[in-house]
């Protein structure tokens, strides 16, 4: 029998960049080859990065909302046209310590800068303080996670740094206290995944804001809620119902008549049209101003993930139960609290509280998977995609599709006045 040919897929991993006020700055775009469920290098790191470039639907969508996209771009990428294919309103180039004795190689990065490019510099290794790349760069990258020379060795590079009006970007940030650290020793830029842990774990109670709000979110997880509950409901609360009639005689529903009461809006727009866009836009309301577009778009992606996974590995019937896995998944780092008193507001079978609390069960891999990916664990990842009996290439695919899929039904929420790719002053 003849043997199937390999094929491979572009895929991403977008991670964001915060500034202080935990507002998104930018991405990371963290680019693999998927073959068999095996994640690696590519042979060509110049194709790679041009191929990514040209056709990546995520980072395209990233320009769209004004943020700046940070790609890796190896030494021989640098030589080429390669980051003018978006040009410097979105891409920041990443260089690493490589060529540095190429005089083409430092004559390309000149080059960059006069046409207007903010150059990043991940700083993997000691740099003598005299290197012609830090006069060339805006922003360094520094490992939080192992930090060259230690606690002291990174307290010691951050004031040389700073003291050259250099930008500093932390990567790997992985709790709170590595945020505050950063913070104390001059960064203004994060990344990492602390942003999706609850800053605190206190015994606080839930406002009658957030109670109706999750009372909503609960009859929203019913595959058919009751209509009459459900308008009920979303007419208890003056401005859920003004959003609900704006959205749907807006063009991104595009109905053709337009709806003046909630009931007829739900009976118009249908149910499975109707409902995601209400599930994210309740959660919307109860998340932290500071942080909630990342946590939202992240739920959100999240969510759709799991469904279109759930359907490429023929189990339809657990699309809808992972769709709320993962939407709900964030829940504690938007409200500030556990995950269990979250839920004693949600009607959530024993299976998907118990995936939702961290514990074993038939949602642990779906969970495990999406986390892998978002802090770029590419083993890990591959790993859960065996257990789940993944098919070859669907990671890529629903990864991809379910970062554009978020980013339409956010654009209907309004954004935040953030700074929009300006690197903050420090």
């Amino acid at each position: 029998m003849m043997r199937q040919p390999h094929y491979e897929t572009l895929f991403v991993a977008r991670q964001p960049v915060l500034d202080s006020a935990l507002n998104t700055w930018g991405y990371f775009h963290y680019y693999r080859r998927c073959m068999e469920h095996t994640y690696s290098e590519f042979s060509d790191p110049v194709q790679a990065t041009l191929s990514v470039i040209q056709c990546l639907p995520a980072c395209m969508d990233t320009c769209g909302l004004k943020h700046k996209a940070l790609v890796h771009l190896p030494g021989p990428a640098v030589l080429t046209a390669v980051p003018k294919a978006l040009g410097p309103d979105c891409v920041t180039p990443v260089i690493a310590l490589d060529d540095l004795a190429d005089a083409a190689y430092l004559e390309a990065l000149h080059g960059l800068r006069e046409d207007g490019f903010t150059l990043a510099l991940d700083l993997t290794s000691a740099l003598p303080p005299d290197s012609p790349l830090l006069d060339l760069v805006d922003i360094v990258i520094l490992d939080l996670r192992e930090p060259l020379g230690g606690l002291e060795g990174l307290a010691s590079m951050t004031k040389a740094l700073s003291a050259k009006g250099l930008t500093l970007l932390a990567k790997r940030v992985e709790s709170h206290e590595s945020a505050h650290l950063a913070r104390e020793l001059g960064f203004a830029l994060f990344s990492g995944y602390f942003f999706r842990e609850p800053q605190t774990l206190t015994q606080r109670k839930v406002s009658a804001a957030e109670t109706t709000r999750l009372n909503l979110l609960d009859l929203l997880s019913h595959p058919e809620p009751p209509t009459d509950q459900l308008v009920a409901a979303i007419e208890a609360d003056a401005s859920v119902s003004y959003r609900v009639l704006g959205m749907l005689n807006s063009a991104h529903f595009g109905l053709l008549k337009k709806v003046s009461s909630v009931r007829q809006a739900l009976l118009l727009a249908g149910w499975t049209h109707l409902c995601a866009w209400l599930r994210v836009m309740v959660m919307a309301d109860m998340t932290p101003t500071t942080k909630a577009r990342e946590l939202l778009h992240l739920s959100a992606q999240r969510a759709k993930f799991f469904e279109l996974l759930a359907q490429a590995s023929d189990r339809r019937e657990m699309a809808e139960s992972l769709f709320l896995v993962g939407l709900f998944s964030l829940l504690p780092a938007m409200l500030d609290m556990p995950m269990d008193c979250v839920l004693e507001k949600l009607a959530l079978d024993e299976d998907m509280r118990a995936g939702l609390c961290g514990q074993p069960g038939p949602y642990a891999a779906w969970l495990g998977i999406a986390q892998a990916i978002e802090d770029t664990r590419w083993d890990d990842m591959a790993e859960h995609a065996q257990k789940l009996s993944l098919p070859t290439g669907s990671v890529a695919d629903a990864y991809n599709a379910s970062f554009q899929w978020a980013d339409k039904l956010l654009s209907a929420l309004p954004a935040p006045a953030n700074g929009k790719g300006r690197i903050p002053k420090h």
